[in-house]
C-alpha cells in the first residue's frame, strides 16, 4: 500500500507531518510493505483556497492508494473520494508514525471535524494570514 502523506520537509520517514494537505511544502509517498519513502515538492504550495493541483497531477494516476494527513479541505476530500482514495487522519509527528499507525490499523477515516472549509480554522489547527489555507 502506498500512502500519500503531506509533510513540512523532505526527510523521508523522519519528515514532519504538515497540518494542511494542500499547503504542505512536500508530499511523501510511503510504501507500507517495503518501507521506501519518496518525496516530491508540492507545486501549488501557495495556492488560493480550492485552487490546489490535485495530487494525482503531481504523482500521476495510481501513484498512491490512500492519504494520511492531519487536516484536509472538503474539496480535496470530495475529489479523493470520487477517485476511490480513502483519507485517514493521523495526529502523530512524522511519516514513520503515520505508517506505523496505518499498519496497526489505528487510523480513523477523515470526518467533518477534520476537513477544512476555509473558515479560518480546521479542527485543532489555525489557518494562515489570509484564512485561505484549507486543502
Amino acid at each position: 500500500m502506498r500512502l500519500l502523506i503531506p509533510t513540512t520537509d523532505a526527510n523521508g520517514a523522519s519528515a514532519q507531518l504538515s497540518g494542511h494537505f494542500g499547503r504542505a511544502p512536500y508530499y511523501a509517498v510511503a510504501d507500507t510493505e517495503t518501507g521506501a519513502v519518496a518525496t516530491v515538492a508540492n507545486p501549488s504550495v501557495s495556492h488560493g483556497h480550492g485552487e490546489c493541483v490535485p495530487a494525482s497531477d503531481v504523482f500521476g494516476e495510481g501513484g498512491f492508494d490512500a492519504v494520511v494527513c492531519q487536516g484536509i479541505g472538503r474539496g480535496a476530500v470530495a475529489r479523493l473520494a470520487q477517485a476511490g482514495v480513502p483519507v485517514f487522519v493521523h495526529e502523530g509527528p512524522d511519516v514513520a508514525s503515520a505508517v506505523a499507525a496505518f499498519r496497526r490499523r489505528s487510523l480513523r477515516v477523515v470526518g467533518t471535524d477534520d476537513s477544512c472549509s476555509g473558515s479560518g480554522s480546521c479542527g485543532e489547527h489555525e489557518h494562515g494570514q489570509s484564512g485561505r489555507e484549507g486543502n
